[in-house]
């Protein structure tokens, strides 16, 4: 399987092991066959950069687990369930809580290990159960949600792989929502390049400030490294302009952009997308 077809950035090797599992029963007998090997667990592929080798790891991606359910103002939804279909089905239910993620891609199982947020929200504010798969291949663990550490870009917890998360939403008018999520892209649309090839925003916003404004103000829009430029709209984002750029292409802007904030601020950028190696301490997960 080449990797780069299943990623939003079109970069990537091809992956030694390649495995979709067609349901929670199946993605946790993977899991155990494994015996303790690392593997990366792939959502949307919306915020991954593999390496342009080879991948060694074995490669686990949730793309068939995607069933939904909603019941009244709850809803159930399993790991591969692409965000952008759930925003929609829970507007035609007249269910308000996700609209300010619109815009956002990848699954529901990425979106919940990363915490995405937009709008002054997070995935994690309306999940009231998770259902984890161990990643020893033991039973399926429910954990409430209150109970789960939520940070910035991140969950914090390890050993786990998100089989399916169940959410509280609240009654709204399905008009309003269709608005209100139609406003919402059309504001994210302009700011940001999202018909480009990319892995969306590339660094965390240090505390107080924007990454992709203080990258602006250091005037590194448009600085290029091989195929790999950093985005004129919005500077946060490095795309793959003519589909020629490698991962080591990406990798060497990503070092040229933190090494100039940090000269120039003194400010080292945390990376908020996935690049995963051949050989981590925990497995990792991409959205």
């Amino acid at each position: 399987m080449q990797l780069s077809e299943l990623t939003s950035i079109k970069i990537g090797g091809s992956a030694a092991e390649f495995c979709v599992p067609q349901t929670l029963e199946e993605f946790s007998q993977v899991l155990g066959d494994l015996q303790g090997r690392d593997p990366f667990l792939l959502g949307g592929g919306c915020n991954t950069l593999f390496p342009d080798a080879e991948f060694s790891r074995p490669v686990i991606s949730t793309a068939k687990l995607r069933n939904v359910e909603i019941d009244g103002t709850s809803v159930y939804a399993e790991a591969g369930v692409r965000i952008d279909l759930l925003i929609r089905q829970a507007i035609t239910a007249g269910l308000a809580g996700l609209e300010g993620l619109v815009g956002i891609p990848g699954t529901v199982g990425g979106a919940t290990a990363m915490n995405a947020g937009g709008h002054g929200g997070s995935f994690g504010d309306s999940l009231v159960e998770l259902g984890l798969l161990p990643l020893d291949g033991s039973p399926l663990v429910r954990m409430n949600g209150s109970d789960v550490s939520w940070g910035y870009r991140s969950w914090n917890l390890e050993g786990y792989a998100v089989g399916w998360v169940r959410m509280e939403l609240a009654h709204a008018d399905e008009k309003e929502l269709r608005g209100r999520a139609r406003d919402y892209f059309l504001k994210k649309s302009r700011s940001q390049p999202l018909a480009q090839p990319s892995s969306g925003c590339v660094f965390k916003n240090p505390e107080g400030d924007s990454a992709g404004a203080i990258i602006e103000r250091l005037g590194l829009k448009g600085l290029r490294h091989g195929g790999a430029i950093v985005s004129e709209r919005h500077a946060n984002f490095i795309l793959n302009e003519n589909g020629e750029a490698s991962a080591s292409d990406v990798l060497t802007l990503i070092q040229q952009v933190r090494e100039r904030v940090h000269a120039e601020c003194g400010i080292w950028l945390e990376t908020e997308i996935v690049m995963p190696g051949d050989a981590p301490a925990k497995a990792t997960v991409g959205c």
